[in-house]
């Protein structure tokens, strides 16, 4: 599958036909998913909690162990990766947990915290690392007292930014936020996603921001993923999306972000369901129980994930999208 937006550079991250289940719950956590991510763009990855969101960035991270297919960073499959190239891969992805509170140690201060990538990865030499601090606690708009303070001496904002430099400390290309502003309000929120995108114009850091809040998306994605029950549904430019979802489970997602929750329409707060297909015996969509506009062929027939052809198109653009409604059908007449 292509990016979004079609680039003669190849894509810094591919996930290719990636599948991985947990066996104990005999649950399929993420079912053959393919996407891509841009040099210096940020991927918007949503659905509902349980859709295997974090599933996918587990495996990218090497967390997890996938059943089958392929992810290739730079090029490079990080499965098949000799030590030496695992060992930079792994300082070169980075991720930004939900709950910074959580994630930092109640037990080191700031300069412990932020040291330790550094000393893991043989980053430098002291006088080089005190640099790297003092750099970093700037970035993220902290001061150099911060360095001897603890974690719960902070606010919720703050541990966030501290998150953030730990993650920024090794030069990283490619940043994974997993609901990184979902525990902080509001304004607190704002801010995160303005150091965010400044990270990102500055610095040309790659994103993959996972969350359920398209609020959140649609101020800081390029493009976005849409996944349901451990599959893709569609995936295509944040423009593109907002506008004119293709997907009926888009459609109920978009109409729940604005409040939109008519029980006989695409707002059915069934679309958001937890439960997992439990194995890929079935051949019917995944979708065909809840949604409105479904066709004989949704419960006989798993469709396939086809790109959508878009009349007077600004840019050279891929829209894909996992359902029979396009089946054969250009969108200039659909």
């Amino acid at each position: 599958m292509n990016t979004p937006r079609q680039t003669t550079r190849p894509p810094l991250l591919e996930v290719r036909d990636l599948s991985l289940s947990f066996h104990l719950q005999e649950q399929i956590a993420v079912d053959r998913v393919s996407l891509s991510i841009r040099h210096g763009s940020t991927l918007g990855l949503v659905g509902a909690s349980g859709a295997g969101k974090s599933s996918v960035a587990r495996a990218i991270l090497q967390l997890t162990k996938p059943d089958s297919g392929e992810i290739l960073f730079k090029g490079k499959n990080i499965f098949r990766m000799n030590p030496l190239e695992l060992k930079a891969s792994r300082q070169r992805i980075q991720l930004v947990f939900q709950d910074p509170s959580a994630s930092l140690s109640p037990r080191r201060t700031v300069e412990q915290t932020l040291l330790e990538p550094l000393q893991h990865f043989a980053i430098g030499d002291a006088k080089f690392r005190r640099k790297k601090l003092l750099q970093i606690l700037d970035t993220v708009g902290l001061d150099q007292r911060a360095l001897k303070r603890y974690p719960h001496q902070f606010s919720s904002g703050q541990q966030q930014r501290i998150a953030i430099a730990r993650a920024l400390i090794t030069d990283p290309e490619l940043l994974i936020a997993d609901e990184a502003v979902s525990s902080l309000d509001v304004s607190i929120q704002a801010q995160i996603l303005q150091l965010i995108q400044m990270l990102q114009k500055d610095l040309g850091i790659t994103f993959l921001f996972i969350s359920h809040d398209l609020a959140v998306i649609r101020q800081i994605a390029d493009d976005v993923a849409v996944m349901y029950q451990g599959q893709l549904m569609e995936l295509s430019s944040a423009d593109r999306f907002f506008s004119e979802p293709a997907h009926p489970y888009s459609r109920a997602l978009l109409s729940f972000a604005q409040g939109k929750t008519n029980m006989n329409a695409a707002g059915d707060k069934r679309y958001l369901e937890r439960s997992r297909r439990k194995n890929r015996n079935s051949s019917a969509c995944l979708f065909s129980t809840f949604c409105p506009d479904k066709v004989q062929i949704c419960d006989r027939t798993e469709p396939a994930m086809q790109e959508i052809k878009h009349k007077n198109q600004d840019a050279p653009e891929s829209h894909c999208v996992k359902c029979h409604l396009y089946d054969e059908v250009n969108t200039n007449d659909h």
